[in-house]
């Protein structure tokens, strides 16, 4: 998501305390436990005198925490929060004694020092992301804290703070949920909160979506409405969404009790104020046509700002062959759709997902008039024409190299007849 980026500076802090090969996320925090890493050097110039208000505050030893994802990535992040024409900054730490409790310190400035002026434990022992947003009619920001626990980043908890008149952090709302979207949705210029939750204690709606929108009457958040997601489902993977027409739609990728995956196609119906999910004219729900057995996921993959979903289909006379297999079973393509209404509309760009999900092969160009036989266990793809599958044309070989590095080899059994080139063939192959 996009925070609001108005007056905006993000203050890089101790970037200096690892080394370019400790810049990962995991790797950063890992780093926690090094006693040198504790303490930055000293810096220059206003830097100085924040990091000095900040020890004269906390008075002990303290373990940076970087948020790890989101548009700010340092422990020291500056925002004009109160909107008062001056930023304030929010440290993020921990205390060594104690470095899974999180702590969000507030350093703010009155025209010659910066003091501090509150401190507040979060809810987490890591900040998975931080982000600004309005949300009642007044100038000032809303702080929105994503806070995750080390070893279980899958459950996270959204913390909504506000600065009070007296300048301390006050917290609005805490929610346990699995991923989130702030946006206008109902489009009245007010900001609304949907969430994922887990709702595991009920077997037969484990998870749902629900949304809440502050009432700036009392400046409290209020339920606006919910909805399930399938019964099939066993975890949601990613979610995303893009707009039409004026009209929010939400694509949730899930991972089915199956094993199956599904895209979840749902969208906010402003006048009713509720979730639906869009059913096209024979009434099947668009969420079902996206059921495939391939570990893929929805994409804006021609980057027109609109998300397409994945669509299984036979690709008839191709087979695959497993090594645990006595037979061939049947190939499954992935190919790409875009919603149009309330229909799927497929965009001819479709691909062959190798089952151990090391490569994929673009196969639109190939399905009407050729089929192919990938062996799993060789790692090869042959190909050939429907009336003389025993004829192969040209055979692939992926060949792994070390780490994520691979070559395919190419062996075109009647060169001087063939449609495709060596080069051409190769083009259509893509390293995953």
């Amino acid at each position: 998501m996009k925070a609001i980026c108005r007056g905006v500076r993000i203050l890089i802090i101790f970037t200096v305390l690892i080394s370019s090969s400790l810049l990962s996320a995991c790797s950063f925090f890992h780093s926690f436990t090094v006693d040198s890493l504790i303490r930055p050097p000293k810096l220059t110039g206003e830097n100085a005198l924040i990091e000095q208000a900040f020890e004269a505050a906390v008075k002990t030893e303290v373990l940076f925490i970087s948020p790890i994802a989101g548009d700010y990535r340092t422990a020291f992040v500056q925002f004009d929060v109160d909107a008062d024409g001056e930023d304030e900054t929010l440290v993020f730490y921990a205390k060594k004694e104690s470095p899974s409790e999180a702590h969000i310190h507030l350093l703010k400035f009155n025209g010659e020092n910066w003091y501090s002026a509150g401190d507040i434990t979060g809810n987490g022992s890591e900040v998975y992301s931080v982000a600004f947003y309005h949300f009642d009619p007044d100038e000032s920001f809303e702080v929105a804290v994503c806070w995750t626990v080390s070893d279980s980043r899958r459950n996270k908890t959204l913390s909504l703070y506000k600065l009070t008149q007296e300048d301390e952090i006050s917290q609005l709302s805490v929610i346990q949920l699995f991923d989130y979207l702030i946006l206008d949705f109902d489009m009245d210029g007010r900001l609304e909160l949907m969430y994922l939750m887990d709702n595991s204690s009920d077997s037969e709606q484990p998870f749902k979506i629900s949304m809440i929108k502050m009432d700036p009457a009392d400046g409290a958040f209020h339920f606006v409405c919910e909805l399930p997601l399938h019964q099939s489902v066993n975890l949601p993977v990613q979610m995303k969404y893009d707009i039409r027409v004026q009209r929010y739609t939400l694509y949730i990728d899930c991972v089915n009790f199956d094993g199956s995956y599904m895209t979840e196609i749902l969208y906010y119906d402003k006048e009713q104020a509720v979730f639906s999910r869009i059913q096209n004219e024979a009434g099947t729900e668009l969420s079902e046509l996206t059921v495939r057995n391939t570990q893929v996921y929805c994409a804006d993959i021609d980057n027109d700002r609109i998300i397409e979903v994945p669509m299984q289909h036979v690709w008839e006379g191709s087979s695959v062959l497993y090594p645990e297999a006595e037979t061939p079973l049947p190939m499954h393509v992935i190919e790409y759709a875009k919603r149009q209404n309330n229909e799927l509309v497929p965009l001819h760009i479709s691909y062959y997902y190798a089952p151990d999900g090391a490569f994929r092969f673009r196969t639109d160009e190939f399905t009407d008039n050729y089929i192919a036989a990938y062996d799993a266990a060789a790692s090869t793809l042959r190909f050939s024409v429907p009336d003389e599958p025993e004829a192969v044309l040209f055979t692939v070989r992926y060949i792994p190299l070390a780490e994520k590095e691979a070559a395919f080899t190419v062996e075109i059994a009647e060169p001087e007849v063939t449609l495709f080139t060596e080069q051409h063939i190769k083009s259509l192959f893509e390293i995953l």
